[in-house]
């Protein structure tokens, strides 16, 4: 077998990037306080550099602004220790506990053995023992037991619930959860009725005592626009703030008597500023012609709700609009529209055809509101099963398999009709 070493051409194309391209995406896809960020910190590069729209300084109104708390676990550790200042603790004992609540799982719970801690944190293990008694002493209630079960149980002890409900927490709990209701009946005695009432009760403890635990603070969402209904039409109008734009500070460039090396310096930085504003009036302008498009495909939302969101996909959009789809989902990430149904972010607009239905135009949301209607007005002592679903969407003209609808209640985090069945 011989070799031969041969030199050949091909040809092929390659997008490569210039950093003003980067740049220009970036700024496309940036949030209004990112966008903010951004131009703060190009401000403080670029003297020249001046913001004509400032974000908005008023107090955020309900009519304007919605927020999401977000979990900040700020001080789990200190809040447990200051409950135990005035205890009178042992070294031992000190080092066992510091060890323990950092060792808290997400729920609050201390999962492993005494055995296990001991030998871990290099005590014995009735240090450990007193750890937990004085972990288990701590407010909220549950926080240091060693499951769900247990956590439930303390509450429930602390609340002087009945024996029935301390019962089936210590010693029937998996058939509980697994509602296995008619077996737990069987082997403990208690009606189905008793059962149930005991549930009630249960449902009013609290399964994550970290939650309490941790603080949230507030973070405020400032849409891009606000869609509403006027005289029968559906109207835009667009926030202003969030769409800033630059300039150039004139009046402190005239103020400089600028020599050769820093006429270079302040073209540059003119020019800066020049593409900086060129990027915002593109993104301003795609980000206005995606929502204008949203608000035409999607009309029938802004009067009737989530029930009439029409399938429609970024791919379509981009097609329509003649733009990557890439380019639709930066100018959606982190752009929120206010509407009579709330500020929604504007990725909530797209929606997957229901591929199961033969009407075209039913999206998967409109099954899914479809279905949790249903099982929300159903009879809770004889709840929907898959198949009573699929033949009451069937009377709606929207033939689904038993298995398609199992899978959208599944998404929904709903249970099956035997999980959701009451005993009164």
């Amino acid at each position: 077998m011989t070799f031969r070493f041969e030199q050949s051409q091909i040809q092929i194309q390659k997008l490569a990037l210039t950093q003003e391209m980067r740049q220009s995406l970036d700024l496309l896809q940036y949030s209004s306080e990112e966008l903010y960020a951004f131009l703060q910190e190009k401000q403080v590069e670029n003297p020249f550099l001046k913001i004509k729209v400032k974000p908005l300084k008023r107090q955020p109104t309900k009519d304007w602004v919605e927020w999401t708390a977000s979990a900040e676990a700020d001080s789990v550790q200190l809040s447990i220790m200051d409950q135990l200042l005035d205890q009178p603790l042992s070294i031992e004992c000190k080092k066992a506990i510091t060890w323990l609540i950092n060792d808290l799982d997400d729920f609050g719970f201390l999962t492993s053995s005494d055995e296990e801690y001991a030998m871990w944190i290099g005590v014995n293990t009735q240090a450990i023992q007193q750890a937990r008694q004085y972990i288990l002493q701590c407010e909220p209630i549950g926080i240091g037991a060693s499951s769900m079960s247990h956590c439930l149980f303390l509450q429930a002890e602390k609340k002087e619930m009945d024996e029935i409900v301390r019962n089936i927490l210590s010693n029937y709990y998996t058939l509980f959860i697994e509602k296995k209701w008619q077996d737990l009946a069987r082997v403990s005695t208690y009606s189905l009725k008793q059962i149930q009432q005991a549930a009630d009760k249960i449902s009013t403890l609290n399964p994550s005592p970290m939650n309490h635990l941790r603080t949230t603070k507030t973070e405020y969402v400032h849409p891009e626009a606000d869609v509403f209904v006027e005289q029968g039409k559906l109207l835009i109008r667009y926030i202003k703030e969030a769409f800033p734009a630059v300039e150039l500070d004139e009046e402190y460039i005239m103020q400089i008597q600028a020599d050769d090396e820093l006429q270079t310096y302040i073209t540059a930085m003119k020019e800066q500023v020049r593409l900086i504003d060129k990027q915002l009036l593109q993104r301003k302008e795609t980000l206005r012609l995606v929502i204008q498009e949203i608000v035409k495909i999607q009309s029938t939302f802004f009067t009737k709700g989530f029930d009439a969101i029409t399938p429609f996909t970024m791919t379509e959009l981009a097609a329509k609009l003649e733009l990557h789809e890439s380019t639709i989902s930066r100018t959606i990430k982190g752009k929120y529209i206010h509407t009579a149904f709330g500020t929604l972010p504007l990725r909530r607009f797209f929606s997957q055809r229901s591929t199961m239905v033969q009407d075209e135009g039913v999206s998967v949301d409109r099954v899914k509101t479809q279905l949790q209607q249903m099982i929300q007005s159903e009879d809770k002592s004889k709840p929907l099963s898959d198949q009573a679903l699929k033949d009451s969407l069937d009377q709606q003209g929207l033939f689904l398999s038993r298995r398609v609808i199992a899978k959208y209640r599944e998404q929904l985090g709903i249970p099956a009709s035997s999980k959701r069945k009451r005993f009164d």
